[in-house]
């Protein structure tokens, strides 16, 4: 019957997915590829919250609900332009599909083809559904955020982003749906408030690598369940040398995990290809991508910084997706075929000393105050790093946050950082010992000095958690100017770097070249 989607032989779906692969945690199986008789280029994917079902959408109009297990159709919908959007809606029931023109339609599977619909006012760009599957977002071409009730099929407002949004690559809620954040191609990251509609905080994405480089952003993803979102962030600098030198431009590509409350970076995994798509998962520590000049897609395990399994479609993945209950992955094709892969986890992923590895999303995040940086780059400052106290924890750990905390600091072009040295002396002519080292204390060693600011620290342990907090005390007035923490929940020794390199990026805005 034409139209009426067709599933590919078992001999076919073995060439185009490959062999089951292992790799460290997660076996990845091939399951099925769809293909619709249209052939138009997938658009869109979407899964049902228990991961029964799959939706797509293509660059004709038409949407496809597949049920994954029995590898056939239980419905069919069409809209008027190329689809841009589909969600699952709580229940399963029903779904939300967006197109090109503006066109928002909530369909029920149980009622056929006819859906509820109602326009956007400007051209959508990008799109996001809240985790409670309630509220739609869409960032339009004229520079605003329209809300959506799902449930009530009614306007809930909208975001002025005059200025902000006009090269945006991504929309995305947290897991809580207090924010809605915007990344857009050159890196800058803006979010709001959804209730209130007010500015949240701005910031930069940046690489650090390449000294005067420019960052661009090729992807990025969240999921329901994860207090993270991932960038497919690549900075590109001139070569040595320059232009005329006559080398190729400097690039360097890089996957990198933000927590959404503090917007700091918590894993850095680099990466050896440009990524061009990303579905977050499975669960809150792999991410499934694919690259710019292949048919490959990969996970990588942001906790080991891994590349693990690898499967391989006929073509070019054009739209990639992870199921939320993380036993299935799709991509779809230009010619309208959708891969489907089971996923499993084989156990925990374990380090190279065979522990297991907790799960990242949300472990290793700041802890209130202010995003910016403690110390902003528009004033110089003299800093002391004078100590940190250890309190249930080996001092030991305490002395790599000042070694750690110090040579990340010494990279910051605005700090003038104290020699080690020099503050070791004073603290034996004062008779000082580091480890009960007072804020009076603290001030009076730094007046001999002659710095302007003086980092007193704490690391602690509190059950599986480790609490790292920095006190910066301005030694002309003797008052503490600003204070930051990072919690590192489930820590283990391979995580401490991570949580230190955290807390520094809270106090400075660091560069490396």
């Amino acid at each position: 019957m034409k139209g009426w989607p067709r599933v590919l032989a078992t001999g076919m779906l073995c060439a185009v997915l490959s062999i089951p692969v292992i790799a460290q945690d997660i076996r990845v199986s091939p399951h099925a590829v769809l293909q619709p008789e249209g052939d138009e280029e997938v658009t869109a994917l979407g899964f049902s919250g228990r991961g029964a079902l799959l939706l797509s959408g293509d660059k004709s109009g038409a949407v496809y609900c597949w049920d994954l297990e029995k590898k056939q159709t239980i419905g069919t919908a069409k809209m008027d332009d190329a689809i841009l959007f589909l969600a699952f809606l709580s229940g399963d029931r029903t779904y939300v599909a967006v197109d090109a023109s503006g066109v928002v339609s909530v369909f029920d599977l149980l009622k056929g083809t006819t859906g509820t619909t109602f326009q956007t006012k400007g051209t959508p760009a990008r799109l996001a559904i809240d985790a409670g599957k309630q509220y739609l977002a869409v960032a339009t071409k004229d520079e605003r955020i329209e809300l959506f009730d799902l449930k009530g099929l009614l306007p809930s407002g909208a975001i002025d982003a005059s200025g902000k949004i006009d090269d945006i690559l991504f929309l995305g809620f947290d897991r809580l749906g207090q924010q809605i954040v915007a990344v857009m191609d050159l890196g800058d990251v803006v979010a709001w408030n959804p209730s209130t509609r007010k500015p949240l905080r701005t910031m930069a994405l940046a690489g650090g690598e390449l000294h005067g480089s420019q960052s661009v952003v090729h992807a990025a993803a969240t999921n329901r369940a994860t207090n993270v979102f991932a960038v497919s962030l690549e900075e590109v600098a001139l070569p040595k040398g320059g232009i005329q030198s006559g080398r190729d431009l400097e690039r360097r590509s890089a996957l990198i995990a933000y927590d959404w409350k503090s917007g700091t970076e918590v894993k850095r995994v680099k990466m050896p290809f440009t990524t061009e798509l990303i579905a977050l998962g499975p669960g809150n520590d792999h991410v499934a991508v694919a690259g710019e000049d292949d048919n490959n897609i990969a996970l990588v395990d942001l906790r080991k910084g891994e590349s693990g399994s690898t499967v391989t479609m006929q073509q070019r993945p054009k739209v990639l997706s992870v199921s939320d209950d993380n036993n299935w992955m799709a991509a779809g094709g230009k010619d309208g075929a959708v891969a489907v892969w089971k996923l499993k986890f084989k156990g925990e992923a374990t380090a190279a000393g065979g522990e297991a590895l907790p799960a990242l999303g949300g472990r290793i995040r700041a802890r209130g105050g202010s995003t910016e940086p403690a110390l902003p780059p528009d004033s110089p400052v003299k800093l002391a790093i004078l100590s940190f106290k250890a309190k249930g924890i080996s001092p030991e750990v305490a002395d790599v946050c000042v070694s750690t905390m110090s040579n990340a600091l010494a990279n910051v072009d605005y700090i003038t950082l104290v020699e080690r040295d020099a503050i070791e002396t004073i603290l034996k002519e004062q008779q000082f010992q580091l480890s009960g080292l007072t804020e009076d204390q603290g001030v009076s060693v730094g007046k001999i000095l002659k710095a302007d600011v003086v980092l007193l620290g704490n690391v602690g342990k509190l059950g599986t958690s480790i609490v790292f907090s920095a006190r910066l005390i301005n030694v002309e007035t003797g008052k503490v100017m600003k204070g930051r923490e990072v919690i590192c929940e489930e820590c283990r020794d391979q995580d401490m770097y991570d949580a230190i390199n955290m807390l520094v990026s809270t106090i400075a805005r660091v560069s490396e070249e």
